[in-house]
């Protein structure tokens, strides 16, 4: 059976990184194909088409490539997903692991992988879900490791929802809670204590740091 890699990502360094891992450690055990691509309509292309008999589909996502509106472009991700003899895996930055918890909750079909993780954690996380059936889902060390500091700590308090995420774009696209109440039909008291719980979890005390850290967990590198 042949292994065919797509990779969505707009960073080309890193790219060329995990073609160069996978190749090495897969070509001596067959045909490996490897295609990239930074076009988000592209991904959604590839992922609704299933794996051929004889393939084994990977489809490697970063995070950080996708439209500035990455909860909606999660869900359409998640839609137009065919998971037939293929495995999605989703790329995270390491300023993205506190938001693990919540991506996971929105696309919990598929596998995640640390970028950062050290060359062996990723060999053996590409090597056991090749070994394995691709409806079971893996996550790189690092990130089990997060998980269980925060099971063993029951530290969830602390810990970024889906809805803080949303917030967090919303109010880094410029707009006031005013602005987003009227919108969404949100009470803005609700959006203001939101708010409020929100900067304690991320230990900010004014707006700028609150800008700041918006911008180092939402922003886009690549836009």
């Amino acid at each position: 059976m042949s292994s065919h890699f797509f990779l969505y990502a707009k960073n080309i360094f890193f790219s060329e990184g995990i073609r160069s891992a996978v190749t090495d450690l897969l070509t001596s055990e067959g045909d490996v194909i490897f295609s990239k691509f930074d076009h988000f309509s592209q991904l959604i292309e590839i992922l609704r088409l299933p794996a051929q008999q004889d393939e084994r589909r990977w489809i490697l996502c970063d995070i950080a490539s996708l439209p500035d509106d990455r909860i909606n472009a999660l869900h359409e991700m998640k839609e137009y997903y065919c998971d037939g003899n293929q495995q999605l895996v989703i790329l995270l930055d390491e300023n993205n692991i506190s938001l693990f918890f919540a991506l996971h909750s929105i696309f919990p079909e598929a596998s995640w992988l640390l970028k950062n993780e050290s060359l062996s954690n990723f060999l053996e996380f590409i090597k056991s879900a090749d070994n394995i059936s691709a409806e079971k889902i893996f996550f790189s060390r690092t990130l089990i490791n997060y998980t269980q500091q925060k099971w063993l700590e029951r530290d969830f308090k602390n810990s970024i929802s889906g809805d803080d995420w949303w917030l967090m774009e919303e109010i880094f696209k410029g707009k006031s809670l005013s602005q987003i109440s009227a919108e969404q039909q949100i009470d803005v008291r609700r959006l203001s204590r939101c708010k409020r719980e929100l900067m304690k979890k991320l230990n900010v005390k004014n707006n700028v740091e609150l800008f700041n850290a918006f911008k180092s967990i939402v922003a886009m590198p690549y836009a």
